[in-house]
């Protein structure tokens, strides 16, 4: 049986209803172009990204990332977030290192290269004191997140296409083998599609096309509530997993370079008919769901030395 980290959680639920356009002030002229070309904005970091503080919850912004660049009174696509980490990426300086631009301390590593391919590290050997001992402890999450204040309306006749190609640099356990417990110690790379309801009512699900995870070769399919781990922090919505074996052809883990290519609708109206059973969406019809958010990156309730990379990353209809 596959153990179900309570992904997203609370933290989601405190900051998704930030809008994404805190301390911005215009964006270049091209952004109309791109927004109707690919869904995901500024996929080369070319306006820099805001970073809220490591605590979980928490939608204070504590930097901006400039990649280099100038960004005067440029709006910000991107955010990253970096829950229960002892470090603040804010507080890193960056660098040029050959063709990329790094941010890089012995906790995590956010790098843009010049082709717009993203790399995301953790070390979170240096983030436990010890390894979690209880499913309710808290673990390091680092993503990167586009909230999208006018959410993209999932239309009846549309398809919901994603792409991306990922691959998994870096995954080493820094356990003893007598301390490993699977259930509670993992290494998990994801991509979050947050579906909500554009009528108002608040509902919403959180659907994840799976990269990684240590613990299976290629990403099993599940869903779950999210409730009951974490009173404070649930959201008690659905949380549903696309099985990688739709996706993957090899493991995910072997280090090449796999892409990713598939249309989501069918998938989502899956989760959304489970969520139906399950109490939400009540009434709602297909066109009424819009994308609201995306979060990209690693949670790792156990202590590894992890690194992910991703490009051409694009979402769209497929119509």
């Amino acid at each position: 049986m596959t153990t179900v980290f309570r992904s997203i959680g609370g933290s989601l639920l405190a900051v998704i209803l930030l809008l994404a356009t805190a301390g911005c002030l215009k964006s270049p002229p091209g952004e109309q172009r791109e927004a109707a070309d690919n869904w995901i904005l500024d996929t080369g970091f070319e306006r820099g990204a805001m970073v809220f503080q490591p605590i979980p919850g928490s939608a204070r912004v504590s930097g901006k990332l400039d990649f280099g660049r100038k960004l005067e009174g440029l709006k910000s696509e991107w955010i990253v977030s970096q829950w229960n980490s002892k470090s603040d990426i804010a507080k890193i300086a960056g660098k040029r290192d050959g063709t990329r631009y790094v941010y890089e301390n012995a906790y995590k590593t956010l790098a843009v290269a010049d082709d717009g391919t993203v790399t995301l590290g953790v070390d979170t050997g240096q983030e436990y004191a010890e390894p979690r001992s209880r499913p309710t402890d808290p673990w390091v999450h680092l993503y990167l997140e586009q909230r999208y204040k006018n959410p993209r309306s999932l239309k009846d006749g549309d398809g919901l296409r994603i792409r991306f190609d990922t691959r998994i640099a870096k995954s080493e356990l820094l356990m003893a083998p007598e301390q490993y417990d699977p259930g509670l110690h993992a290494a998990i790379a994801v991509f979050y599609l947050i579906i909500g309801n554009s009528s108002g009512s608040g509902d919403f699900l959180n659907f994840c096309v799976p990269i990684y995870d240590n613990r299976h070769g290629i990403p099993p399919g599940e869903w779950h509530i999210d409730s009951g781990f974490n009173p404070a922090g649930d959201t008690h919505k659905l949380i549903y997993t696309l099985d990688g074996g739709e996706i993957y052809d090899s493991p995910t883990g072997d280090g090449q370079w796999h892409h990713v290519d598939v249309d989501l609708k069918p998938h989502i109206e899956r989760a959304l008919e489970i969520a139906k059973q399950n109490g939400y969406f009540g009434g709602v019809p297909h066109p009424d769901l819009g994308l609201e958010a995306i979060y990209i990156g690693w949670e790792v309730p156990g202590a590894f030395r992890s690194e992910m990379q991703i490009k051409n990353m694009a979402i769209g209809s497929s119509s």
